[in-house]
């Protein structure tokens, strides 16, 4: 949480909304594109941000219902 305002700010930059912030410290974001790049990028940046690696993955997907908004 500590860097939850420039991870909002990725993900807005890389068109992904909705982020979230799951217990075991996974971000949940939601993206109208097809497929995966842009979220990759997002954990890319992400893991440089923080400076250890951050799990991303779309809401659309088992497991991504418990999260709190970011």
């Amino acid at each position: 949480m500590t860097h939850a305002a420039a991870l909002r700010q990725l993900a807005a930059d890389l068109g992904l909304s909705r982020p979230r912030l799951r217990r075991d410290g996974t971000v949940i974001i939601h993206s109208d594109e097809a497929g995966y790049r842009a979220v990759t990028r997002l954990s890319a940046f992400a893991s440089q941000l923080i400076g250890t690696y951050v799990h991303v993955i779309t809401d659309d997907v088992p497991g991504a219902t418990d999260a709190r908004e970011m």
